[in-house]
């Protein structure tokens, strides 16, 4: 298991405890870390401004007039030279061990070197006395080098010899003429700061842990504590999993946490409520589970409303037929019955208007009577079709060719009305299992409705393709649209959103559609258009 997914797998209380103590050391150690650095920069500044206040001080106490002729002895010793040896050694005398003096020569021979003119005691345990020949540093000739040149008191950073680590501070010694002819210069041992360093470096380690552990079981009791709300909703929710609708979480010492235990509480209720309607209905289903508490479990509960779902769609659809088998019926009891009385009025209505003496007016009121029978006569065909389509005989039906012909036949209507364009993306090779007419009837229906949905102009498209089993007739068009409720309501008796419609002819393409095996699915926006999907069966060898 990689690192990672260890990390995903850790509870949240120790994600946060790692966490915050993971940014808690990071604290604490960055902050140790610049106390460290700057305790260390504040040593060495100390130590420097140290070197360069005895230098300062105790150049003071040196004549030049002795200086000048302890150099002029070239390296004899003499009373002067014994004399100044003893001067700077008592700088070391004096203060603290981690001193030491010398006066140097300004004057460099063979190259950089310099001559220590008087040197204190101290350094014999180096090797180092009176006239050493000294080869210094770039750190250390920078130093002696701006002091001589700048006539100014100068010193170095820590740097390091053969003898050791040293801060060294120089102060020019000036003849009467106000020339510079030595340097008095004073040595801090920089060990003295390793030693600091070691002494801060254990105190902030040993702080380090102490804070550490501090922070830890802080962090630990803080965090256990701000999360037993938490826990308290994870065990809520665990119960409420199990069906145990009847837990409350209580939940008062932290406000954000008492709003989401309120909640919590209002689901807990509205479930409970939910899911004895869902047993209720099971019930009136006559699907009572064989355990009563088998309902109080989420994912029992949701294969229980998978069934009552099919089984409302199934009642849905067995009205439905119910209601279509009364309708058709009732059809075709009217339609004989009012049928033959219509062809006698309609008759003596034709007789009627080959009358040569009629005036226009009369004329046109029987025009529009025999109109007016006729559309009736339409309207008993849709009904007889409602009570008996044809669908005895089932074919093999070309897909494509039988949009074609609806498409060559509905643009004649088409062109009667404005700026309509018709447009078709045919897959051939489409073969389906229904009645040729009674498909094609089904097909210019929808047409027509969608040519008629466009009233300002508009595009409307017919494809064919296959999908899962089926041949599907997809006619979009760019009209009026439904809402959810007029889409709802769709192909139901005497439901039309035509002017003069009856809503008979798309109930009749629903009935011969689902004859057939098949489907119609409707997808509606208002004022963007609607797409009729006619699912029919493909033909099985």
């Amino acid at each position: 298991m990689s690192k990672e997914k260890q990390v995903k797998d850790l509870p949240l209380y120790r994600k946060l405890l790692l966490f915050s103590f993971f940014i808690t050391l990071m604290i604490v150690i960055s902050t140790a870390g610049f106390t460290f650095i700057y305790q260390t920069k504040q040593l060495e500044s100390q130590i420097t401004d140290r070197a360069k206040g005895l230098a300062s001080l105790w150049s003071t106490t040196i004549n030049s007039f002795d200086v000048q002729l302890a150099i002029d002895s070239r390296g004899k010793e003499n009373q002067y030279v014994r004399k100044l040896s003893n001067q700077v050694s008592m700088l070391n005398d004096k203060n603290s061990k981690y001193l030491g003096g010398y006066i140097i020569d300004r004057n460099k021979s063979d190259g950089n070197q310099l001559t220590f003119t008087a040197i204190s005691k101290n350094y014999k345990a180096f090797g180092v006395e009176n006239f050493y020949k000294y080869n210094p540093g770039n750190e250390f000739l920078t130093a002696f080098n701006t002091s001589v040149k700048e006539n100014k008191l100068t010193s170095t950073k820590v740097y390091q010899d053969e003898v050791g680590e040293w801060i060294t501070a120089f102060q020019p010694i000036i003849n009467n003429k106000g020339e510079v002819i030595a340097l008095f210069a004073v040595d801090v041992d920089a060990t003295i700061i390793d030693s600091y360093q070691e002494e801060i470096a254990f105190y902030l380690i040993f702080s380090f842990i102490i804070v550490s552990i501090i922070v830890y079981f802080t962090l630990r009791w803080g965090l256990k504590k701000s999360l037993e709300p938490v826990q308290e909703i994870i065990s809520g929710i665990n119960a409420v999993s199990a069906g145990n609708f009847n837990v409350k979480l209580q939940i008062t010492d932290q406000p954000d946490m008492e709003e989401l235990s309120d909640k919590f509480n209002h689901m807990t209720e509205k479930l409970s409520i939910l899911f004895k309607r869902l047993s209720d209905t099971s019930k009136q289903f006559g699907s009572v589970p064989t355990s009563p508490s088998s309902l109080h479990r989420i994912e029992e509960a949701i294969g229980e409303m998978d069934n009552i779902i099919a089984k409302t769609k199934i009642q849905k659809e067995l009205q439905r037929a119910e209601k279509m088998n009364a309708i058709g019926q009732l059809a075709a009891s009217v339609a004989h019955e009012i049928r033959n009385p219509m062809t006698v009025v309609r008759g003596f209505l034709q007789i009627f208007l080959s009358k040569d003496h009629l005036s226009s007016e009369e004329i046109m009121y029987l025009r529009l009577m025999i109109d007016e029978l006729n559309r009736a006569e339409l309207i008993i065909n849709d009904y007889l079709s409602l009570a008996k389509p044809d669908l005895d005989h089932l074919e093999k039906v070309d897909g494509a060719e039988l949009a074609n012909k609806v498409m060559d036949l509905m643009n004649t209507f088409a062109l009667m009305k404005q700026n309509i364009t018709l447009k078709s993306d045919l897959e051939s090779g489409i073969v389906l299992k229904g009645n040729n007419n009674e498909m094609k009837q089904v097909l210019i229906n929808i047409v027509k409705n969608g040519i008629e949905a466009m009233r300002n102009g508009g595009t409307l498209s017919l494809k064919i393709y296959k999908q899962d089993g089926y041949g599907v007739f997809e006619v979009t068009d760019t009209g009026i649209g439904m809402s959810p409720e007029e889409l709802s309501r769709l192909g139901t008796a005497f439901y039309s959103l035509k002017e003069k419609g009856t809503g008979m002819g798309l109930m009749v393409c629903y009935q011969i559609v689902d004859k057939m095996k098949g489907q119609i699915d409707v997808i509606s926006e208002k004022d963007k258009g609607t797409t009729f999907r006619v699912f029919i069966p493909l033909w099985d060898e």
